[in-house]
């Protein structure tokens, strides 16, 4: 056996041994207990039960060729659709080599073993597949990991649209950009990272979502005008409080930290205003406090505020004056000032940046 040192956890994912011969299980075992994580079977039928069981843990898949019941290329080819990134190896006497070439692609098989085994060849074998399959589920996680930050960008593009409904009305509120994206922020944090149906955020209805839209916008510009009229920053942060409150942020607590206001609620309404949005629910109570609440942001924001979202359980927000100098702008400034932050969202989601 290799005394070789590296960096790979050759026991995070599991090989499935299949042999109808216990002697060989046996040998197996004793070559490569101590490197790899072994499950064992005795047939083709056994092996289908004990990789169903198991699917997620198994990285390799090391079957014997001629077996009572089925076949290793047998069972091999009845999850190879299904489950193509597992290694797939298949051991067979000399004599059977001919007919296991001619399987290969049925089973979807990397490579097989004769037997004997050339013991450091096939450990080599063994100890490379499994990098190799460790490596290909670290890539697809952080492909995966980019696909949801892309799809973040385009719902963000999406919502960000709204910034041109005030411009386009003739309301004078700035930093309306800004605002939405700090909502859109607020709400997907919010989100239970393990959640099944978050996979919409990536895959939304775009037809829904464009005709939802179109009513949203609507119904943005007769509720943004009061939300400019509340007043200084501190009345509008407790019209941003009172929304919160009105949308299902219970307790919703209002104090002085520091330099800010920081709101507190033990429950975040936050992520379901963002799938009312997106057009995820067609309820019309909870899409108009969806608007009340983007309205409040947009008001905040145009007081020269900002909103920043506090980690930890429920729904904590700090509202603070921006440190940045006020600059004369426009509404076509503005509007290109977002086209340019949108684009650089989107190189820098594609890993470009």
């Amino acid at each position: 056996m290799s005394t070789e040192i590296d960096d790979y956890d050759y026991q995070r994912y599991a090989i499935l041994f299949v042999d109808d011969e216990a002697n060989t299980r046996k040998y197996f075992n004793r070559l490569f207990g101590d490197k790899f994580r072994i499950i064992e079977a005795s047939d083709g039928v056994e092996a289908l039960a004990v990789f169903k069981e198991h699917a997620n843990e198994i990285g390799i898949i090391v079957t014997d060729q001629r077996m009572p019941n089925e076949t290793g290329v047998g069972f091999l080819s009845k999850i190879a659709d299904d489950y193509p990134d597992i290694i797939k190896i298949l051991s067979t006497a000399y004599s059977d080599i001919d007919a296991a070439i001619g399987s290969v692609n049925q089973g979807g098989i990397f490579r097989y073993m004769t037997k004997p085994w050339d013991i450091p060849q096939l450990e080599v074998t063994l100890r490379r597949a499994m990098e190799f399959f460790t490596v290909k589920r670290e890539r697809d996680a952080l492909l995966g990991v980019k696909m949801q930050a892309m799809g973040n960008v385009l719902l963000s593009s999406r919502l960000a649209a709204f910034a041109l409904v005030p411009v386009c009305a003739g309301s004078n509120c700035k930093h309306a950009a800004e605002a939405i994206a700090s909502f859109l922020q607020t709400g997907v944090a919010g989100r239970n990272p393990n959640a099944v149906d978050d996979a919409d955020l990536s895959n939304p209805d775009w037809k829904n979502l464009h005709s939802r839209q179109i009513a949203l916008a609507s119904a943005l510009e007769t509720k943004l005008p009061a939300a400019l009229d509340a007043g200084d920053l501190a009345a509008r942060t407790a019209k941003l409080a009172d929304a919160l409150t009105a949308a299902g942020a219970t307790g919703l607590t209002s104090e002085a930290n520091n330099t800010a206001t920081r709101l507190t609620s033990t429950v975040d309404p936050t992520p379901a205003l963002i799938d009312a949005l997106l057009g995820k629910t067609d309820d019309p109570q909870i899409s108009e406090m969806a608007v009340a609440v983007l309205a409040a942001f947009m008001a905040v924001y145009d007081a020269g505020a900002v909103i920043r979202r506090v980690r930890g359980d429920g729904l904590t927000l700090d509202v603070s004056a921006s440190t940045k100098p006020e600059s004369p702008s426009s509404p076509g400034a503005e509007t290109a000032k977002w086209l340019i932050d949108d684009d650089l969202l989107v190189t820098s989601a594609l890993g470009l940046l």
